[in-house]
């Protein structure tokens, strides 16, 4: 006997596991993903995209040091430090 789905169009699991048309949309979708998350990475779209530093710029010659923020109620100020604003 099988399982009835709930819904009179939803078909059941089974189908979805042999069905042609989703096994190649994945063929095609997951290694479409990995390869925009690559370019994404490697043109550093990413640090334009979130606003982080780029590795050079971590450490300039003027500062050294680790930028560690050490009191969380004056974050702002100690940012404004690092930065040196």
């Amino acid at each position: 006997m099988t399982e009835r789905a709930p819904y009179p169009n939803e078909q059941p699991v089974e189908l979805n596991r042999t069905s042609l048309y989703l096994g190649l949309l994945m063929i095609f979708t997951i290694p479409a993903l990995f390869v925009a998350g690559w370019l994404f990475v490697q043109t550093v779209l990413a640090y334009d995209a979130f606003g982080t530093p780029r590795p050079n710029q971590y450490f300039t010659p003027q500062r050294e040091e680790l930028p560690i923020i050490s009191d969380r109620f004056e974050a702002k100020k100690q940012v404004d430090q690092f930065i040196g604003k």
